[in-house]
C-alpha cells in the first residue's frame, strides 16, 4: 500500500539523515532550509517536511519559531528494526503494536506523572488544538503522545514511542489522503479523546487512562479500515 508520496519521504529522510552524518554536525547545528533542500536533493518541499517531522519526532531535530531546525541529541539505540508498511496488513500489525505500548504508557503516566508532567500534556494537547485549526498537527500529536511517554517515567518506553512516530506519520497521512476527517472533525475528536485521556491520568486512574489511550487509537483505525473497503 505504499504510495509514491510515501516513497519521496522515505527517500528525503534517508538523504537529511545522510546529511546529518556526513557533515557530523554537532547537536545545535543549523541545517538548511526546505527551499535548500528541496534545491540540493531534487525533491518535493512536502517530502522534505514530511522528513523534517519525522527526524523532530524522533528526536534527531528540533524547530525553533523564526530561527530554522536545529540537530539535536542523537537517536536511542534502535530497540526493534521497524519494517516499511507496504499494505494494509503491515499497518494494522503495527498499529496493533502502537496500541499494546501506548495502552500500557498511559496506565504508568497515571500512576507516576508529576505536576510538571500534566502540565506539559495539557501544554501539548493546546499546541494540537491550537495547530488543527490549518493545518494536520503532525509534530503536534507526536508531541502530546510523547508527554504521556515522558511521564511514565520509564526512558526505554519513550525511546519506543518516539520510535514509532515515522509510523504514526503514515497512518495519519493515508487518514488524510483518503479524506475521513476534515480538520474540524479531527480536531473536535481529538478534543474530547485526548481530553479523556488527559483527565484519566490526572486523576491517577490507571485503567481509565489505559482504556482511554487503547479507545483512542482504536477509534481511529476503524474510521480508516472503514474508508478503504467503501
Amino acid at each position: 500500500m505504499a504510495s509514491d508520496h510515501e516513497s519521496r519521504a522515505d527517500a528525503a529522510y534517508r538523504h537529511l539523515l545522510s546529511y546529518i552524518e556526513r557533515e557530523d554536525l554537532p547537536e545545535g547545528a543549523r541545517l538548511p532550509s526546505e527551499s535548500e533542500f528541496v534545491e540540493r536533493l531534487g525533491l518535493s518541499r512536502s517530502s522534505i517536511r514530511d522528513a523534517l517531522s519525522r527526524l523532530r519526532a524522533e528526536g534527531r531535530a528540533v524547530s525553533r519559531r523564526g530561527s530554522g531546525t536545529f540537530t539535536a541529541r542523537s537517536a536511542p539505540a534502535e530497540m526493534v528494526r521497524l519494517s516499511a508498511i507496504d499494505s494494509v496488513q503491515d499497518l494494522i500489525q503495527w498499529h496493533e503494536v502502537r496500541v499494546a505500548l501506548e495502552s500500557e504508557v498511559a496506565a504508568l503516566a497515571a500512576e507516576r506523572r508529576s505536576e510538571a508532567d500534566l502540565a506539559k500534556m495539557r501544554s501539548a494537547q493546546n499546541a494540537l488544538m491550537e495547530r488543527l485549526r490549518e493545518g494536520t498537527g503532525e509534530s503536534e500529536d507526536a508531541a502530546f503522545h510523547e508527554a504521556l511517554a515522558v511521564a511514565a517515567q520509564n526512558p526505554k518506553l519513550l525511546d519506543a514511542v518516539r520510535a514509532l512516530a515515522s509510523h504514526i506519520f503514515r497512518w495519519s497521512r493515508l487518514s488524510r489522503e483518503r479524506r475521513i476527517l476534515s480538520l474540524a472533525e479531527r480536531r473536535e475528536i481529538i478534543e474530547v479523546e485526548h481530553g479523556e485521556i488527559i483527565a484519566a491520568i490526572a486523576e491517577r486512574r490507571p485503567d481509565l487512562a489505559r482504556q482511554a489511550l487503547r479507545r483512542h487509537l482504536l477509534n481511529g483505525r476503524a474510521r480508516l479500515l472503514s474508508s478503504l473497503k467503501s
